[in-house]
């Protein structure tokens, strides 16, 4: 190997999203102290949910204890398809790579289409075809710094969406079987919904930017 020339390790996916096990902790013990708030005291106060918050966070209790596990329990619930859905709302061909040449490649100004098309063919417009055209690129292109971040943020927060859709719906059926007012039930309901949408709209961002970055990868790549 010439002196000097860069080596790039690839990164492994579970390596990716061990990563991203931390944040999902600490968003799933945010929720839950918010949630045992509601349940106990039956009104929000911020004194309450710190409260609930040390409890959730302590080192050598039973809720931090079982918290590695409700993250992977409620992360791997759904299919990598079935989280897409919930992304993108879409319920055919929803994983982003479906869209990467018809739709998203176009809006990149990085992307030299004309090097694309001279490396790649004609372009696939069967969203099936396009997704397992882009799958292969993003292989190739994995270990590259620029990529296997845009990776690692649309799986965080890919598995952020689907947890706070989980979350919603056990939280409300808690909710309303323990008779909180409605009051502070409605709120509370609208604030999980407003969650999900937030974070899926994230998701959804962070997706198309891990397709287009594979995409400017390759039409650079000599």
């Amino acid at each position: 190997m010439p002196r000097g020339a860069k080596t790039t390790a690839p990164v492994p996916e579970p390596y990716l999203k061990g990563k991203n096990a931390a944040l999902l902790w600490s968003f799933i013990g945010a929720n839950l102290a918010v949630f045992l708030s509601l349940i106990v005291s039956k009104q929000l106060s911020s004194s309450s949910v710190e409260h609930f918050w040390e409890s959730v966070t302590t080192k050598d209790g039973i809720i931090a204890a079982t918290m590695p596990i409700l993250a992977i329990v409620l992360s791997g619930v759904l299919s990598d398809t079935g989280k897409a859905r919930l992304v993108f709302w879409r319920w055919r061909d929803p994983l982003p790579g479906s869209r990467a040449f018809t739709e998203l490649a176009g809006t990149d100004p990085r992307i030299d289409l004309s090097t694309l098309k001279r490396k790649l063919g004609e372009f696939p417009k069967d969203p099936g075809a396009q997704n397992a055209l882009w799958y292969r690129l993003s292989r190739k292109h994995k270990a590259t710094r620029i990529v296997w971040e845009s990776h690692k943020v649309y799986l965080l927060t890919r598995d952020l969406a689907t947890i706070s859709a989980a979350l919603a719906v056990l939280f409300s059926i808690g909710i309303g079987a323990a008779s909180v007012s409605w009051k502070v039930a409605l709120p509370y309901f609208g604030a999980l919904a407003l969650q999900y949408t937030l974070v899926a709209s994230a998701a959804r961002n962070y997706g198309k930017r891990f397709v287009l970055n594979v995409l400017s990868e390759e039409s650079l790549a000599p």
